[in-house]
């Protein structure tokens, strides 16, 4: 997994993020499909900064617990303090150390679409649910994007470096099946669109965009002129009133 991509200030940008319309709005749906229960036992893969786990642990009262686990101790340390009352731990999802059946449901939003091995970490999942218990994955089709840029081609440069961070950019097309041969049932899925038509500091298009000059910023195959020409067209066409950002996400669940 690309867990080395993720820094300090890379964990404070998803912070911002996560309390952007959009993000506020890809909990609650994430948490309606989920339907935490009181007193149940949920772990949430890649827990990022605690905020999530925070909505679950209210949901499941004082008698449920909510176990984070994530690759990154610099995100761990962020979630400790975001959610005092979680459990974080360091770990990989494609190796749980966890005893077999042991959460009633596993949630896990924009990780798997970073693992090397998606059907070990599925297997691993299915071994820790208790029977019956249930899995819900939220994850993006990333060549849904659609990025308005008054130059298609470095548009197009900055897209395929953005997409090169995951393992797999276009994960949910092939998760049903995937949760299928791992032994899940009940499978379905929906999705819900992130559209921007603005480009304001608290709209999830701007902190993308932030994650795009960081990324540019950190590859070779971008000058600092490249760099600024990309965001300036962006800040142009807010201007201008011909910004456009739209994004597909998909919540896929299943029992064991």
């Amino acid at each position: 997994m690309a867990s080395d991509f993720y820094d300090a200030e890379m964990a404070a940008k998803q912070e911002q993020m996560a309390r952007t319309e959009e993000m506020v709005r890809q909990r609650s749906e994430i948490m309606r499909v989920l339907s935490p229960g009181q007193a149940e036992v949920i772990l949430e893969l890649g827990s990022g900064n605690g905020i999530l786990a925070r909505d679950m642990l209210n949901a499941v009262g004082s008698e449920g617990r909510v176990v984070g686990l994530d690759s990154s101790e610099t995100i761990l340390e962020m979630a400790r303090h975001i959610c005092r009352e979680g459990e974080f731990l360091l770990g990989d999802a494609q190796d749980l150390p966890f005893e077999d059946g042991t959460f009633d449901a596993i949630v896990a939003a924009q990780l798997f679409c970073f693992l090397d091995d998606v059907d070990c970490a599925l297997t691993e999942a299915f071994r820790v649910l208790k029977p019956g218990g249930r899995i819900v994955i939220l994850d993006t089709d990333w060549e849904t994007l659609v990025w308005t840029s008054s130059d298609p081609t470095l548009m197009k440069r900055v897209m395929t470096t953005y997409q090169a961070v995951y393992a797999d950019a276009r994960l949910p097309r092939s998760l049903p099946m995937r949760l299928a041969l791992a032994g899940f049932s009940s499978i379905s899925a929906e999705g819900f669109v992130v559209l921007n038509t603005s480009f304001g500091e608290d709209t999830y298009a701007r902190q993308s965009a932030g994650f795009a000059t960081s990324i540019m910023d950190s590859s070779s195959e971008f000058s600092s002129q490249e760099q600024a020409a990309w965001l300036e067209d962006q800040q142009e066409l807010a201007r201008t009133g011909g910004f456009f950002f739209s994004l597909n996400r998909y919540l896929i669940s299943a029992h064991r």
